[in-house]
């Protein structure tokens, strides 16, 4: 399960779903929900979601390693 393709695929589904939120909030806090918001949203997500992507890949297995210690299940197998 932890082949390239399937962390590949897995990086750039959760780096669309966090970076699509996470803009819409930011955006909605730094600028407020008015008039041009949504071309400031979709240009705050397009930014993030890249850079998001490399973070999920490169991130995914530090989480599940500290995951796996902090429950007491040992290292990755």
């Amino acid at each position: 399960m932890d082949s390239l393709r399937f962390r590949s695929l897995f990086a750039v589904l959760m780096a669309l779903l966090m970076a699509f939120l996470m803009s819409a909030v930011l955006t909605a806090v730094n600028t407020g929900v008015g008039a041009g918001f949504v071309g400031r949203w979709l240009h705050a997500f397009i930014v993030a979601w890249p850079i998001a992507i490399v973070a999920a890949f490169f991130c995914a297995p530090i989480a599940r390693r500290w995951t796996m210690q902090l429950l007491g299940m040992g290292g990755p197998r």
